[in-house]
């Protein structure tokens, strides 16, 4: 047992010299920029401060949907402007779509995203990028997923990626005067990533493949204000990209009457601070969810769906220095929740 370790240590420490650390800004977690919700950390890798979970919850962590009970459609779009004049384009964006459709033995997720980002200060070029995930509750508090992914980028030279991500999800319950608390960890990007050349943290054209092969995340997140008007959750993450980085993600999130949410997010990225490539101004997010109803649609009443949930969102980053990014959203839950347990009747008391 103690080669086995000794040799695994070894070897860790061998792919961490061999391999230097230099992706383009933002390279790590490009695809969370599609979104209000990920733009501001409300989907992390526990779900967020105040927990939800979507077709895009795969992007951290594929084990978070496997208690979800609905199909979900997601879409988000994402504006960036760039105030540096020496870019030859100042506007890009990004989008992403998903569904999320549950089956009796387990959850499937399916997610497409498009990222168009140029600028010479965050130069992630252009790509289309997809991902499916299986996710299925091993018990009531334990949750297991697994996702692949994979996408072709261009802007310059042109590359492609072929991955798979691990994660787990525990549900912890109360822990002293954190309710809901629940703890989580998934295991990504176990493949070949983007490897073509890009403008790196250096500032030269000799980036390495991003995001990052054998990127590790674990979190804990929980609530500590439960009342009949408010909550409030705070979560926290940490990602250690093959050993060559440690990043923060704190969100904090406030929700009234469980329909207006607003969600606060900051990172640490402590290779982009060295570099000097990153600031501490943090992302603001505005979440408003409400019930609807579809009246005179058969093929809606005979689903269930005729009565089902949106959320709708926006949010705000100021990214690097120079780069903003604006994002709105959208999130349908065909059909509502079902929070009540079954009853079981042992006997008819009229008999």
């Amino acid at each position: 047992m103690k080669k086995l370790l000794f040799t695994a240590f070894a070897a860790v420490l061998f792919m961490t010299s061999a391999y230097s650390y230099n992706p383009p800004a933002g390279g790590e977690d490009f695809m969370q920029l599609a979104s209000p919700a990920n733009l501001s950390g409300a989907k992390s890798v526990t779900g967020g401060a105040l927990f939800d979970a979507g077709a895009d919850s795969l992007l951290v962590n594929p084990a978070l949907t496997a208690g979800e009970q609905r199909v979900s459609l997601n879409a988000g779009y994402t504006f960036f402007y760039s105030s540096n004049a020496f870019n030859s384009k100042q506007i890009a964006s990004s989008f992403q779509t998903g569904i999320l459709i549950p089956f009796k033995l387990f959850i499937f997720n399916g997610y497409i995203n498009g990222t168009f980002v140029p600028f010479e200060e965050m130069n992630l070029g252009s790509s289309l990028n997809f991902k499916a995930s299986l996710s299925k509750e091993i018990s009531d508090k334990l949750s297991v997923g697994l996702g692949a992914g994979g996408g072709f980028s261009w802007g310059g030279e042109t590359s492609w990626a072929l991955y798979a991500d691990l994660g787990a999800f525990y549900k912890w319950g109360d822990l002293g005067i954190l309710k809901d608390f629940r703890i989580a960890g998934s295991l990504l990007n176990l493949g070949k990533m983007y490897s073509n050349a890009r403008v790196g943290l250096d500032g030269t054209y000799n980036s390495t493949p991003y995001p990052t092969l054998v990127t590790l995340k674990a979190g804990a997140a929980g609530t500590i204000l439960d009342t009949d008007i408010a909550k409030i959750g705070l979560g926290l993450d940490f990602t250690i990209p093959c050993f060559q980085n440690f990043i923060v993600d704190m969100n904090a999130q406030i929700a009234f009457k469980n329909a207006f949410f607003i969600s606060i997010g900051e990172k640490f990225n402590m290779a982009e601070l060295i570099k000097g490539r990153y600031n501490l101004i943090p992302s603001v997010g505005f979440i408003f969810k409400f019930s609807f109803d579809v009246k005179n649609n058969q093929y809606l009443e005979d689903n269930g769906w005729s009565q089902s949930e949106m959320t709708v969102a926006a949010g705000y980053k100021n990214l690097y220095k120079t780069v903003h990014a604006v994002s709105a959203g959208v999130d349908i839950d065909l059909g509502m929740a079902d929070d009540e347990p079954p009853q079981i009747t042992v006997w008819d008391e009229n008999e």
